[in-house]
């Protein structure tokens, strides 16, 4: 019979992976403290979080809310930290990464994305990816440019017309003198 605890505790991590566009599994075992609360900040700006528990109860959670998979339980073996990330579904891929890069430590495991599990190569590729924010900059910039293009184009033809104008006040001018 479980504790009141547990499914409390149960119940807060189905939540969080409801609420997750993505979770990251990784091993941060030989951090330490002060090197997790840097992981944990550089996470929290990315707008995930980090969290570390009991593996059977994360299990739960996930089979509960139909994401639980053999390879799954394969991965929630040992001391894994779970990234759950609620805004940008990439975003605390980099950070993770970033973080993994200059300290050598977590390793990313594997993840779920979308509701599909994921490897840790895969994981890879995708924090490599730009983000959200950057495709969004780079697709408004190719829209613009035609525009922009289009309206110098058109501005052109007056400058000319006016440029003309001047000329022959000009012109005018000078004949009259």
């Amino acid at each position: 019979m479980p504790n009141n605890i547990k499914v409390e505790k149960v119940n807060e991590l189905k939540a969080k992976v409801a609420k997750a566009k993505s979770m990251v599994f990784a091993e941060y075992h030989g951090l330490d403290a002060n090197k997790v609360n840097e992981l944990r900040a550089a996470i929290k700006e990315s707008g995930a979080e980090m969290s570390v528990g009991k593996n059977t109860l994360l299990k739960i959670a996930l089979e509960e809310e139909k994401l639980g998979s053999e390879e799954l339980t394969d991965t929630l073996k040992g001391p894994v930290a779970t990234v759950f990330s609620y805004e940008d579904a990439i975003a605390p891929l980099k950070a993770i990464s970033d973080f993994s890069k200059q300290f050598e430590l977590p390793t990313i495991k594997a993840g779920i994305v979308d509701g599909k599990f994921v490897d840790a190569a895969k994981i890879k590729i995708l924090s490599e990816l730009p983000s959200r924010d950057e495709l969004i900059a780079k697709i408004v910039g190719s829209l613009k440019s035609p525009l922009s293009g289009i309206a110098n184009v058109l501005s052109g033809t007056k400058r000319n017309f006016v440029y003309a104008l001047s000329a022959v006040a000009d012109k005018k001018a000078e004949e009259s003198n």
